[in-house]
């Protein structure tokens, strides 16, 4: 049965009148198999179809107020068109009035239900219902997910008798706008997909997570290739958009009436638009397509092949997955991405394959971060390999120097004045730009650092939402535009995110990070942080009362059981590459530096080593 769905503690018991009916399809659609006729070639759209398919029924006659309340909560779980045998449960003018889309409260397990309580006088008609859980998170009406600090959840569910087919039947007058679901029916009924806009003022692309459902949505009767392409034009979510930009022109929607969209035997796409996107211009066109190209990409089995658009009868574009790739997210596109890491001397070494334990010198980079005139105590690597940041061993001086060829380390870029290491300079980050950024932990100088092109004068961003927290770290997504920050107040130390947004010109140009959000509330500390591709991050840290954890996390804060990798112990850094593709590496205690191949186990690769990173 739904998931969580069957386990709603007290009162909730499996009836017939509530049952929901599970349907396990190997191929979403066949209903038989015909045993005569031709063979015909069958289309299937490529994306990923859930096995299990859940239809909510309908109330049975002379039902129990318990069978009401079970029956209406289970049928919150289905794919059941626009909710309608959800509403059934309803009085007839809260079954008009309920709105489903309002959003969702996820709890962590389906409510606990405490009733019925009978009205305190004669005048009071009805039964009411008490819904008890652990609110995790909410998704609102535009899709976007918000995770929670676990907090206590109650609602109520209020019924009366209401006159059905001449017998009075229990049916619910009130209850909360919105679905109610436990997290595991949330997980079934919805998916996260990254949808993508411009960062401003480039040309590469920023993700921009949201959810859609599974399978078909029950309000919009659209598919998910469809809900997806809907979103996009819907525009960026009210956190991103002061950052980004669509090529979409305003107004610009899917042609009316279009609820399927399916690729083609070619794995090409062409897309409906509306009138608004009649005149654009071909280059403007190809942005367009570009985006919904990485819209998509991850929401079909198959590579995509070819998105095309077309407005009414005219064609208007197309782009491939080559063509694509020239606004890639992050600006991310044909980089060597190798990992690096601190040799046990403070020298700056790229990890190769075939690292033995101990190291080896061979591969230890040109310039005076390879050869050792400035000792290292931590790194980052600009995204295209040529230069690296370093901050010396006693933490209180920032180097950029060339790791292609031999130079002097020249003069820091900035000096700390804090009094010990660890009030001194955070590890740096590099952006797309090529920008380096740093965080100064120094108590009485606290700040967080950009220095544009790596070699000017620094840019002090104002960080709003701090509330007396300190920067204990900072990794800038590869886009450029979102800023992870490791914030510690007391003992426990939190993972926010922040938009990064510059205005003014000259002498009046002022640097932020904006709108910090928790996505990690639910952790008691994170020690360690690593962008992990467009839209996720690899962090360590534990839960109140559990042991360390090594787990992928959306940006929006969504996560999943799944997402927890291997155990390992003592882990103080980890990093990640902008591809899949690429191992994890961590920096262990003891056992030294550690990669996490794709499918396998940790495995020791540098026994004295320290800071493993990726560029960026």
């Amino acid at each position: 049965m739904g998931g969580d769905s069957l386990r709603h503690g007290r009162k909730r018991t499996a009836r017939l009148s509530a049952c929901l009916v599970v349907l396990a399809l190997a191929l979403a659609g066949c209903a038989s198999i015909p045993d005569s006729g031709d063979v015909e070639p069958v289309k299937v759209s490529p994306q990923d179809e859930s096995q299990v398919r859940v239809y909510a029924v309908p109330p049975p006659q002379n039902a129990t107020s318990a069978d009401i309340v079970d029956g209406f909560l289970e049928a919150m779980t289905s794919d059941d068109p626009d909710f309608a045998m959800a509403r059934k449960y309803l009085a007839k003018d809260e079954a008009n009035a309920w709105q489903p889309q309002k959003g969702t409260t996820v709890l962590s397990e389906a409510p606990d239900l405490e009733g019925p309580e009978k009205p305190h006088s004669a005048d009071q008609p009805g039964l009411t219902y008490q819904m008890n859980g652990q609110e995790i998170a909410t998704v609102d009406a535009d899709h976007v997910y918000q995770p929670l600090k676990p907090g206590r959840y109650q609602e109520q569910l209020h019924l009366i008798q209401e006159k059905i087919g001449g017998r009075k039947e229990w049916r619910i007058d009130a209850l909360p706008q919105g679905l109610v679901l436990g997290q595991s029916d949330f997980q079934r009924n919805y998916r996260p997909v990254d949808t993508y806009f411009y960062a401003k003022g480039d040309n590469w692309l920023v993700a921009d997570p949201v959810f859609i459902r599974q399978r078909i949505d029950p309000l919009t009767r659209m598919d998910p290739i469809t809900q997806a392409v809907n979103a996009l034009l819907a525009g960026p979510t009210e956190w991103l958009k002061p950052s980004v930009t669509s090529a979409f022109p305003t107004g610009t929607q899917l042609q009316k009436g279009t609820r399927t969209l399916q690729f083609d035997d070619n794995n090409a796409l062409t897309v409906p638009l509306n009138a608004a996107a009649r005149t654009v211009t071909p280059l403007l066109c190809k942005k367009m397509a570009a985006q919904l190209f990485f819209t998509l990409r991850d929401l079909t089995s198959t590579r995509v092949g070819q998105i095309a658009l077309r407005s009414g009868r005219t064609s208007l574009c197309s782009v491939t997955g080559d063509e694509a790739q020239a606004y890639e997210p992050g600006n991310a596109a044909s980089q060597p991405d190798d990992a690096f890491y601190v040799d046990a001397d403070g020298r700056l070494a790229r990890l190769a394959p075939d690292d033995k334990k101990g190291g080896d010198d061979g591969n230890l980079v040109p310039g005076p971060f390879g050869h050792g005139a400035v000792k290292l105590d931590s790194v980052a690597v600009a995204r295209d390999e040529k230069r690296a940041a370093g901050v010396a061993q006693d933490g209180k001086s920032l180097y950029v120097a060339s790791i292609t060829h031999d130079a002097e380390a020249g003069s820091p870029l900035v000096t700390s004045d804090g009094a010990k290491a660890s009030d001194r300079l955070s590890a740096p980050s590099w952006d797309s730009r090529g920008d380096v950024w740093v965080a100064d932990r120094d108590p009485g100088h606290a700040r967080l650092l950009r220095f544009s092109g790596g070699a000017s004068s620094a840019e002090e961003a104002t960080v709003e939402g701090l509330d007396g927290r300190r920067i204990e770290a900072v990794r800038v997504s590869s886009d450029g535009v979102r800023v992870a920050l490791l914030l510690t107040k007391g003992s426990r130390t939190s993972l926010e995110i922040g938009r990064v947004q510059q205005s003014g010109y000259g002498d009046h140009k002022k640097l932020a990070v904006l709108d910090l959000k928790s996505v990690t509330p639910q952790m008691e500390t994170v020690t360690s942080v690593s962008w992990a591709g467009p839209s996720r991050l690899v962090i360590v840290g534990k839960q109140a009362g559990g042991v360390q954890q090594i787990r992928f996390i959306q940006a929006d804060g969504s996560t999943s059981d799944a997402s927890v990798l291997p155990g390992l112990n003592q882990v103080t850094g980890i990093a990640a590459g902008d591809k899949d593709s690429k191992p994890l590496v961590a920096d262990s205690g003891d056992a030294g530096i550690v990669e996490l191949p794709s499918g396998g186990n940790w495995q020791a690769i540098v026994e004295h080593g320290s800071s493993p990173v990726y560029p960026g």
